[in-house]
């Protein structure tokens, strides 16, 4: 056997020994070794190089103001409405934390008052004024300060002998009578819309006096009690011409009728023209404003009348046909849509005038009251 003497190993054998242990050692999952001398660097190598300051990099402008933008145009007011609550509230000086308090606040209500000023009426026409002026006498408890009556005197400067009544009857009262040379200028009924046959003498009164409820409860009342049947009163449902209203008013006191029941809504009040129509029968008569007309006729109704409501029905009661033995109240209703269906339910009987021969199937509402309040009372 020969032995072989061992020689050293050069560098590049060593490398290649290196290398391959290396590939063995990686199969295995084992971390590799590095050699010293081979694989080691200097320590410098290692170091990150640190950070320089920033001495090169370009600083960023300061920042100046803005004086070359072009600054915006002031804005004008607007021209204030003189009728606005702002510009009341500027002109009254009011700052924004008053405006702010008064609107968080809750406004009061109100309560309704009945002081308002009374609306003064006309009447005009001998007879009228006169039979206004009877009634006054019998009435002991009247302010004569409200009432002024005007005549218009004759080229003389007296009254004519046709108004020497009622310039007595005034005077007599305590009311105060002005003399007019004209009726123009200082006539209180130069301003009419219409000629008026005022035959040169007006009165000036206060706001009609109207009466309850409670009298007409009463009227119905002591009618049973003395068994005077027949129609004491009427009901008015919405009749809206003051020429009509004052008709009616007319035939209800021709007829001896105590009162008459209106209702405030879509009614006509009670006017100059309403007390001219009626030719003095207003004043011998109790006008009684309700706010509820079938609530009204309830309360007749208890008070013990018989209600009898005037329509153009089919199924109308004849007036013939109707009893005589009772105390009986008559209803009219509106010119053009007659009763509504609310009162005609409270209605004991639906009556309807016999006629409508022709080409005339209807009446004029003044002339229908007539006419039911004549059958009622026969």
């Amino acid at each position: 056997m020969v032995f072989r003497k061992r020689e050293e190993r050069s560098p590049k054998r060593e490398e290649r020994v290196g290398k391959a242990k290396q590939s063995s050692r990686s199969q295995r999952g084992e971390k590799p070794s590095f050699s010293r001398v081979s694989a080691r660097k200097s320590d410098d190598s290692y170091k990150k190089p640190q950070k320089t300051e920033r001495s090169s990099r370009t600083e960023r402008p300061v920042r100046t103001e803005r004086s070359s933008r072009t600054e915006r145009p002031v804005r004008t007011e607007r021209p204030q409405n003189p009728r606005s609550r702002f510009t009341r509230e500027a002109k009254e000086g009011r700052s924004n934390l008053e405006k702010s308090v008064n609107f968080a606040k809750r406004p009061e209500r109100r309560e309704r008052t009945n002081d308002r000023a009374p609306r003064e009426l006309f009447i005009w026409g001998r007879r009228t004024v006169e039979a206004f002026l009877s009634n006054l006498h019998q009435n002991k408890e009247i302010d004569n300060q409200k009432y002024t009556l005007h005549i218009i005197v004759d080229k003389a400067g007296k009254a004519p002998s046709q108004l020497k009544p009622a310039v007595e009857s005034s005077q007599l009262l305590g009311i105060k009578v002005i003399p007019h040379t004209s009726a123009e200028e200082t006539w209180p009924l130069a301003d009419a819309a219409e000629d008026l046959n005022h035959q040169r003498v007006c009165l000036k009164i206060p706001e009609y006096p109207t009466q309850n409820i409670v009298d007409a409860i009463e009227f119905i009342k002591s009618a049973n009690e003395n068994s005077e049947h027949g129609c004491v009163g009427l009901v008015l449902d919405q009749i809206q011409d003051p020429r009509n209203f004052g008709a009616i008013i007319r035939s209800a006191a021709f007829f001896g009728l105590k009162f008459i029941v209106y209702g405030n809504d879509r009614q006509a009040d009670i006017t100059s023209l309403v007390l001219k129509t009626s030719a003095g029968g207003a004043f011998s008569i109790a006008l009684i404003p309700t706010v509820n007309i079938n609530r009204a006729l309830i309360q007749l109704k208890e008070a013990g009348s018989w209600i009898a409501g005037a329509a153009l029905s089919e199924e109308a009661t004849s007036l013939n046909d109707l009893p005589k033995d009772r105390t009986w109240v008559a209803v009219m209703g509106n010119e053009g849509k007659g009763l509504r269906n609310e009162v005609i339910k409270n209605c004991d009987y639906v009556v309807k005038i016999p006629g409508g021969h022709g080409t005339v199937d209807s009446l004029n509402v003044s002339v229908a009251t007539g006419v039911l309040v004549h059958s009622l009372n026969k």
